[in-house]
Formats: structure tokens, sequence, C-alpha cells
């Protein structure tokens, strides 16, 4: 039968019991503990029923068992990591609700890895202990996050999940979505097919895979990826990708080692948009752009973030390519006082200018792309916050995924990984809405978050009565102006 609201609010405290149910037997109320164990036939967790610790009446309330070892009230407080949480709790509502919607068995279990990976960048091994000092625990208090449950979660996402992690990335992008593609690699011990010897910017002659990044171009948030084995190009993957992910519009942004007629004919080829930096020594930018002055050759200016920008645009070539020129008047001061300061370190011994003085703050790009040259700049800047988002997912995932053994694991903490991505970049959307994101970095933000923490001092039975450490009044600012209510009940 149906446990009636007045003997589920007698529930007993989840702090001082652990997590528990309700049987009716014979129409009296018990309560037994509960815990989650991984089955590996069924490949999720399933609940464990453990022993009776007490029953409930409408007229007494919960009665524990006598001699039950935990009867005696807590005599020291409970302290758990709240702020940070929470803060993810509502600004990532939108990835929260997709996970449930594609992951309905096991949408809690991948929540709580990967946020858990995402503030305390823990292994397996370290995950239960995070969880317990964690508000996640008050969320979620039946779910597994010992070492083994957790490999064995990671892994079957790799093993049989592959369509439904397709699914939800797709859940990011629609048919009109523009987005940035651009690929970064990840350095493993794995021994497996996706781990080969390849070309990246490190020249690391390790074992890699690499991972192709779909962005949306408005937003900035990552929507898709690809992992792809380490010795496959970029270029070679692109258009896969692409297809798979189900974008329509795309804009390929390399890197300065991109840039090259044979990379230009297969990107024209794919029938992809690109925006590809040149090398400072190109021979595209002609002389009459270092030395005239700047009404003669310059088609006009635009300020980026104060600084005054000099732009010219002219068709390159006969496919459809244009030239994009820039000049950076204050990122010219910049190099020439780093010059200055290399022949000054080096006492005047010559060599330590490594570029031309004609062409300080000069730089240019080549694109099919018929823009103004301002939303050509604009774009390739975007460039900043996917760095700022490889900067994150190398720091996170290289914790575990060198030591993985396997392609499944590999796969599984890849698609983990992905979503510590997506409530990590909910937070850099806030902070870019609120106009922030000159004064605070997401990493600070985290950090401030990390330090609050709810606390349920000795003596309180009931879970809904705590106290939230102390916020200063800067901090509630913060994230008063960030949308995130560490107060609601």
């Amino acid at each position: 039968m149906a446990i009636p609201d007045k003997i589920k609010a007698h529930k007993p405290d989840i702090n001082q019991y652990g997590a528990t149910e309700i049987r009716c037997i014979k129409n009296h109320f018990y309560v037994y503990e509960i815990s989650s164990k991984w089955d590996a036939q069924k490949h999720r967790p399933k609940k464990v029923t453990g022993k009776c610790i007490g029953k409930i009446t409408e007229k007494d309330g919960f009665i524990p068992n006598a001699n039950h070892f935990r009867l005696y009230e807590a005599v020291s407080p409970v302290i758990r990591t709240y702020g940070v949480f929470e803060m993810f709790e509502q600004l990532g509502k939108g990835v929260s609700d997709r996970l449930k919607e594609v992951f309905p068995d096991i949408y809690r279990e991948v929540k709580t890895v990967a946020l858990l990976r995402l503030v305390y960048g823990c292994t397996p091994r370290l995950m239960k202990r995070c969880f317990e000092d964690s508000y996640l625990v008050d969320l979620y208090p039946d779910i597994g996050t010992c070492d083994k449950t957790v490999r064995n979660l990671v892994s079957m996402l790799g093993t049989d999940r592959e369509a439904e992690m397709g699914r939800y990335m797709k859940m990011f992008v629609s048919d009109q979505s523009t987005v940035l593609i651009d690929g970064t690699s990840l350095f493993t011990r794995n021994s497996d097919s996706y781990a080969r010897k390849g070309y990246n910017p490190e020249h690391s002659q390790e074992k890699q895979i690499r991972l192709l990044y779909l962005f949306d171009s408005g937003s900035h948030a990552p929507v898709f990826y690809r992992m792809v084995p380490g010795n496959i190009a970029d270029k070679a993957a692109m258009a896969d990708t692409i297809k798979l992910s189900g974008i329509k519009s795309c804009t390929v942004i390399g890197d300065k080692g991109f840039y090259s007629k044979k990379n230009v004919s297969f990107l024209m080829e794919k029938k992809l948009n690109y925006i590809l930096p040149l090398q400072r020594n190109t021979k595209l930018i002609r002389e009459e752009f270092e030395t005239a002055p700047d009404m003669e050759r310059w088609d006009g200016q635009f300020v980026f973030k104060g600084r005054v920008v000099w732009h010219h645009k002219e068709p390159c070539g006969n496919a459809g390519n244009y030239l994009y020129i820039f000049r950076d008047d204050a990122k010219k001061a910049k190099e020439e006082l780093k010059t200055a300061q290399r022949i000054e370190d080096s006492q005047g011994g010559g060599g330590a200018d490594m570029f031309s003085d004609r062409r300080k703050g000069i730089f240019a790009f080549v694109s099919n792309r018929d823009e103004e040259a301002k939303k050509i700049y604009l774009a390739y800047k975007e460039r900043w916050d996917i760095e700022q988002c490889f900067d994150y997912l190398k720091n996170s995932v290289d914790i575990g995924a060198s030591s993985q053994r396997s392609n499944e694991s590999m796969l599984g903490w890849t698609f983990i990984n992905h979503v510590s991505l997506l409530y990590f970049y909910s937070l850099v959307l806030a902070i870019r809405k609120s106009g922030m994101d000159n004064e605070w970095t997401p990493n600070e933000v985290i950090m401030i978050a990390k330090n609050i923490y709810k606390v349920y001092t000795a003596g309180i039975l009931n879970k809904d009565k705590f106290i939230i450490s102390e916020v200063s009044k800067k901090d509630e600012e913060l994230f008063n102006a960030l949308g995130v209510d560490l107060l609601r009940n």
C-alpha cells in the first residue's frame, strides 16, 4: 500500500540514520536501511535493503530500535561543502534535466561523478570520500560512489551507452546552429586502438587521442565532441564529426600552423567555412601595410576592449577567399617592449628580436566568409574561450585518462568530463551575462563557492534545519549577480 504523508513526515533524518525507506508490513510501518550496489549483469546500480532500524506510528513518530547503534545524537557538527554544488545545481539545470531525460536510470550517478570531477578533480579512488563530504550526499543519499562502482559506471557508458551519449550531445545543437570546431590532444598510456603517436602542438612523442570539439558560436559553449585515434589528422575527421552532430553550418578556426594550400583545398572540397591565421612572415601581407600611413591602405578602424584596431579586406586568389589584415598598435607596443627587454637581457648581443620590426602588431587571416572585417576579428577572438575550455578539459581529464586500460573506459570518462564541461560553461555564461567577465574568472568563483558550507550542528536531527556558513557582503552580491540564491529552500 502507499505510505501515507503523515507517516512520511516522520521519516528519520539522513544525517543521523543514513539513507532509509519506509515499508508497510501488516498495516505497520517499519524503517529499513538502504544503499546502492552495482549490478554487473544489468549494468546499472540496484538498491540494497539493509536491516530494520525502527518503526513509525502516527502518534509517536519514529521509534528507533532500543539497541540501534545510531540511536545517539551526533556529538560534533556535520559540515558539508555546499555553495559550489548548489551553484551548479541552479546554473546547470538544463544540463541536469537533459541527463534525466536521456539516462533516466543512471542520471543521478552521471551527474554526481561529473560534478565531483569538476569541483575536486578526484579520481574514482577518492570519489566516495569527496561525495560524503559534499552537499550531493543530501540530494542522492542512496547512490554508490566507491571506486569499483564508479569504474563500472564509466565502463558501462563506454560499452553500452554510446548511442545515448550521442543523443545527449545532439540535444544542445540544432540544424540552424553555427559552430566553431577545434581539436586538442590528450596523452595516455592506453594501449588500445585509440592511443597512437601523432602530431600535436607540444611535439610530444607520447601516445595520444584526439578530441574534436564543436562550440556554439553565440554562447561559446561546448555542444558536441568526437574522440578519434591520435594518428588521425584533424582535417580528416572534421567532416565526419560535423555530419554526426547534425549541424548544418560550421566554421573551422585553425591555429597558425594549419594554413596551407592543401588544407584550404580540403576545406573547400568539404564545403566548410574557415578562418585561418597566417604566419607573421607570410608573403600575402604586402610591404605597404607595414610602412604606409594609416589612411592610405587601411579601410578603417574599430575599438576592441579599449584598443584601436585597424583593418583591411581584399580578395585572395580566385577561389572566393578573402584576406583580412589587422593592426593593433597596443599589441605592437607590447611586442616592442618585449624586444627591448630581450636586447637588454642579452646585453646588446643581438638576436633577441625574434620578429621583424615592420610587422609588430600586424596579423592576418584567410577566410571564405565574406564578412565585415570586425566580424572575422571577433570570430577568431572566440578562440580564447575555446582555449579556456581546453585548459579546463586537459587539467580535468589528465587526472584519469592517462591510466585508463580500455577504450570503453576512455569513452566513458570523456563523456563524464564533457558533462563536467557543460556545468563549467553554465558558470562561464552566467559570468558573461552579468557583465563581470573582466572582473571574475570561473575558477575564482568556484574557489569562493567551495568555501561556503552547510553545517548541521550537534543535536539537530531534522535535515531541514541547518546553518549556512557566513558569506561576505561582496560574495553575496557576486552570487546574486550570477542569479544564484544560496539560501533558497
